[in-house]
């Protein structure tokens, strides 16, 4: 009993986090909440408790078990908030995020880019992206390319210098044909998350 009360607490206190988090993801509508049920199963090192996330985005619908209603961008943001707590209250040394801005775009895309720079401030986070509101907040960014040589698959990758990821922004932002307008606007990009960094 005294987990279960342990792991009632700390769902309240992850309910009100997550929301807060949510919010600065373009979520603000979010109803998100832990629910526990007692397993049929015997007694094990994890407890009684079945615990499972329920969750609505839309106002006026009932909350429904995350894995069944969430969309991927939904799921994405979902992960990162979650990621965002568990980072600065665990002590995570490193964390990995394989294309968490899927199915986003625009302000939601600079939401996570903020976010993503935020956790860097407690771990390690190596990004894998496709979005230039992202890439543009690393401290270091690489470029990764897939081959075949031979009938085999190789994948290689290289660390790009300022001039080059200046270029890999510009290419992000517009697709294959860049302009000196791109180039431009993948310089502010940079220039902003430099100057945001620094706060």
């Amino acid at each position: 009993m005294i987990l279960r009360e342990q792991r009632q607490k700390i769902a309240k206190e992850l309910e009100t986090s997550i929301l807060q988090e949510l919010k600065g993801l373009y979520m603000e509508n979010t109803e998100f909440e832990v629910r526990f049920a007692k397993q049929e199963t015997t007694f094990d090192q994890n407890g009684f408790d079945q615990v499972e996330f329920y969750i609505t985005t839309n106002p006026g619908e009932p909350l429904k078990p995350l894995v069944k209603v969430a969309s991927g961008g939904e799921l994405s943001r979902m992960l990162l908030a979650l990621k965002t707590i568990f980072s600065s209250e665990q002590g995570v040394t490193s964390i990995i995020f394989d294309e968490v801005d899927t199915g986003v775009s625009g302000r939601v895309a600079q939401a996570i880019a903020d976010k993503i720079a935020q956790i860097s401030k407690y771990s390690q986070v190596l990004c894998i992206t496709h979005l230039p509101q992202v890439a543009a907040v690393a401290d270091y960014q690489y470029y990764i390319v897939k081959d075949v040589v031979a009938g085999r698959t190789q994948t290689s990758v290289s660390e790009l210098a300022e001039p080059q990821r200046i270029e890999e922004i510009a290419r992000m932002l517009a697709g294959s044909e860049i302009t000196p307008l791109t180039i431009e606007h993948a310089k502010e990009l940079l220039k902003m998350a430099k100057k945001n960094h620094n706060k």
